[in-house]
């Protein structure tokens, strides 16, 4: 049986779907808890939609590398599972790399390879899900005891919190990216990690100079786009 049967069947979707109407209930019985909070603590309810709106504004940029991406991953994992992953704690960059990893560990060259089987996406779906499980199991344990050490930290004036974040997001990042940027046989990857560097840097100078926070803000979701593109422009043109 082709894989993609299961990958695009009523049933996938019915449980996909399931995941995500339970998600955006949740959501929603967050929303509604934060704004009773605000009204106990006499915000008005003005500045509590002025506040809602402009985050969900300020939410669309980013999202459009995960657009991006989940029509990348449907070519090749199908319509539902994707839409499940990046709709709930997936990330563009992290869903990709590790249902490749799944492709490449069985012997095949990524998960485009026609060898990609059922068995093969089984494994991929376990992995991309159990794999980036621990943040949230993490947090269930630890969290309390790390914000309140985050907070003595602030209040003494240290600045141990912010460069220690710091040093987690860029070596998050150079563990993504070492296994494309140092592959001298894979052109593309290395042109796109270099567009997408620029492309930070254009944005940090443009916002510093215009003043408008915003495009420094969004300098991750425009490098990605920018990224894309040029691995898009670099294999049809060279």
């Amino acid at each position: 049986m082709d894989f993609k049967e299961v990958a695009n069947s009523n049933l996938m979707f019915f449980l996909c779907s399931a995941v995500i109407v339970f998600v955006m209930v949740q959501a929603v019985l967050f929303a509604k808890a934060a704004w009773k909070r605000g009204a106990d603590l006499g915000i008005e309810p003005s500045t509590m939609k002025k506040a809602m709106t402009n985050a969900a504004i300020f939410s669309v940029v980013p999202s459009l590398p995960i657009v991006v991406m989940l029509m990348v991953l449907s070519v090749n994992l199908g319509q539902y599972f994707p839409w499940l992953r990046l709709s709930v704690v997936g990330s563009a960059a992290y869903e990709n790399m590790a249902a490749d990893i799944v492709a490449k560990a069985s012997g095949l060259s990524g998960i485009a390879d026609p060898g990609f089987d059922l068995p093969i996406f089984t494994m991929a779906m376990w992995v991309m899900s159990i794999g980036i499980i621990w943040g949230i199991v993490f947090n269930i344990f630890f969290m309390k005891s790390l914000d309140k050490f985050s907070k003595k930290a602030k209040e003494s004036g240290s600045s141990f919190v912010p460069i220690f974040s710091a040093s987690l997001f860029i070596g998050m990042l150079a563990l993504m990216s070492a296994p494309y940027i140092t592959n001298t046989h894979n052109s593309t990857a290395i042109v796109s990690f270099i567009s997408a560097a620029i492309a930070v840097l254009a944005c940090g100078q443009i916002g510093k100079v215009s003043g408008v926070k915003a495009i420094d803000d969004f300098s991750l979701p425009v490098s990605l786009i920018v990224g894309m593109a040029s691995a898009i422009v670099y294999t049809n043109v060279f």
